[in-house]
């Protein structure tokens, strides 16, 4: 008989440090991190997809650091005025206003103060409007988390499982990261959608349902690219 696995992790909502999968995927972000205080410079935009673990690795470093963090667009327009008097200030992809956003980096810069701007692609990609901003952004230094690689892949699905508190065999598993794409938001999107319709259906997860939900996945999405394209 094949031997069934489950997994306990704590919840990741805690962002505990010890929760943090490690992978090389991030381990640049990691390091430079692990680096504080000694950046060259202190201007930092950390980015990567969705779910790529960008709010895990923040709020992590808030704790040990002591830093400011803004993840909410309200929060920040209410206190906008008090952020210039801090020294260390983390914003979570935020939408912020280009002027505001402009005299906080310039405030920043010149006073050699820490600023840490997450997003989900480079800010120098994005599409601004005032000219000095865009100038402004080309000044941080790119951080990147990348796609994930085959050992985190596994992780994360173990992770999910456990969380739900699924039992779920190793070699399904396995065969899930050999299937699934590179992307932090479709690996999460996918797990959801089978460990929902395994509770909707009253179906163990196996390698047989996980089959049929794959086709049954990819016929929807076939529908869509069709119905897309006309």
């Amino acid at each position: 008989m094949t031997e069934q696995q489950i997994f306990n992790f704590k919840s990741s909502s805690a962002y505990l440090e010890d929760n943090f999968i490690k992978d090389i995927s991030n381990k640049e972000a990691l390091n430079f991190f692990y680096n504080f205080p000694k950046w060259d410079n202190k201007l930092i935009n950390l980015y990567g997809e969705k779910k790529s673990g960008k709010t895990f690795l923040l709020n992590i470093f808030k704790k040990k650091h002591n830093f400011l963090y803004l993840d909410n667009t309200i929060e920040f327009e209410k206190n906008f005025e008090n952020l210039f008097c801090e020294e260390k200030l983390i914003i979570d992809n935020i939408l912020i206003d280009e002027h505001k956003m402009f005299s906080l980096i310039n405030h920043f810069k010149l006073h050699n103060k820490y600023l840490i701007i997450s997003s989900r692609t480079p800010l120098t990609s994005h599409d601004i409007n005032l000219k000095d901003l865009s100038s402004r952004l080309k000044e941080f230094y790119l951080l990147e988390i990348k796609n994930p690689s085959d050992d985190l892949v596994y992780s994360l699905i173990i992770k999910y499982f456990s969380d739900n508190q699924v039992i779920i065999r190793k070699e399904l598993i396995e065969n899930i990261v050999k299937k699934i794409d590179r992307s932090y938001l479709r690996i999460n999107d996918f797990l959801y959608k089978l460990n929902n319709l395994s509770i909707i259906k009253k179906k163990k997860i196996d390698y047989k349902f996980f089959k049929k939900i794959l086709k049954f996945l990819i016929f929807i999405f076939s529908i869509y690219i069709f119905f897309f394209f006309l």
